[in-house]
């Protein structure tokens, strides 16, 4: 098997036939600080160091100065968001062309054992943490040795101050709620929730949800689906009776519309729909959502690290995405 050899600074030196030090002021960014090099034997080591492939060996860097222009994104999922139909896709975009703009290299990871994210994240400055099933004792251990971290979504540790970035969830599901309540003739609805592990977001989206809902005197029946995103037959008879349901996640849709079309009912007819997400899967028109603001979301937790980064005052940083309600294309109405 063929090996390839890292290009370093002393074949550039060799290659252009200058000094390691000259090589090492120019591709290190010190050029006119410890050192001058001349215009046109700077343009000389540029060209060969592109010639050669040289990569800066960002690691050594860090070791020697103390700071890089590398930060971390990392992914408690199996794989990472690379293929646009990963739900975690348009952070990475966001983060991605963000990071770009501000000057800043990414180092992608994602879920290994704790050990070995410690060592490699440790590589960057700081890091853009994706994912709800984290490991809060690895979070702990990088914030109590000083390693920023922001996560994309509302993250707390017990044992750890966290940095974050949201969704503006409490607007956007106030305004729901007042859509809503133009069908809510019995003054109910159904909230339908998956099986799955209590996180921030889950909190959050449930309790602003029946705040709001509080607030219009509206009744909420909170319900789960099954592993399989199903409802039980009392659960639907329920929702039959509201005449109005929730849902928590986008992939819950589907399935409730097959049943729908099996019990022959109309969606925004004989039951009024609504998602507490927005249709990142798309074909879901006929549900009230709201604005796919992720892209944007991503931005803004590298927006927030860099303030970290730059040991900026974080007093006038901003946490919050704004979303946008979208109403369901279906236009009847009860009379």
């Amino acid at each position: 098997m063929k090996t390839f050899k890292r290009v370093t600074l002393q074949d550039v030196a060799r290659e252009a036939h200058v000094s390691y030090a000259s090589v090492s002021a120019v591709l290190n960014g010190k050029d006119g600080k410890s050192i001058r090099v001349g215009k046109q034997t700077k343009e000389k080591i540029l060209e060969c160091a592109e010639r050669l492939g040289y990569v800066p060996n960002m690691a050594a860097r860090k070791l020697k100065s103390g700071s890089t222009t590398l930060i971390a994104v990392f992914t408690y999922e199996p794989m990472f968001p690379v293929e646009s139909e990963n739900e975690y896709y348009r952070f990475f975009v966001g983060i991605q062309e963000t990071a770009e703009k501000l000057g800043y290299d990414i180092l992608i990871l994602n879920n290994r054992p704790t050990e070995e994210n410690s060592s490699r994240i440790a590589l960057a400055d700081g890091a853009v943490m994706m994912g709800v099933n984290r490991d809060d004792k690895g979070v702990e251990r990088l914030v109590k040795a000083h390693f920023p971290l922001v996560f994309v979504g509302r993250r707390e540790v017990a044992e750890a101050h966290t940095h974050w970035v949201t969704f503006a969830y409490q607007e956007v599901i106030e305004k729901m709620v007042d859509h809503l309540a133009l069908v809510c003739r019995k003054q109910c609805l159904v909230y339908v929730e998956t099986k799955e592990q209590e996180r921030e977001p889950r909190k959050d989206k449930r309790s602003f949800l029946l705040a709001a809902a509080e607030k219009r005197g509206i009744t909420v029946h909170v319900v789960e689906a099954d592993e399989r995103y199903q409802l039980s037959q009392n659960d639907f008879d329920l929702i039959k009776e509201c005449q109005v349901a929730v849902f928590d996640r986008i992939f819950l849709l589907d399935p409730f519309e097959r049943d729908l079309q099996r019990m022959e009912m109309k969606l925004g007819q004989d039951v009024w729909g609504a998602v507490l997400e927005d249709d990142w899967l798309g074909g879901h028109e006929y549900w009230t959502r709201w604005s796919n603001q992720r892209l944007e979301l991503g931005s803004l937790a590298v927006e927030y690290l860099s303030q970290l980064l730059e040991k900026r005052s974080l007093e006038s940083a901003r946490k919050f995405t704004p979303l946008h309600l979208v109403i369901s294309e279906s236009s009847a109405f009860p009379e």
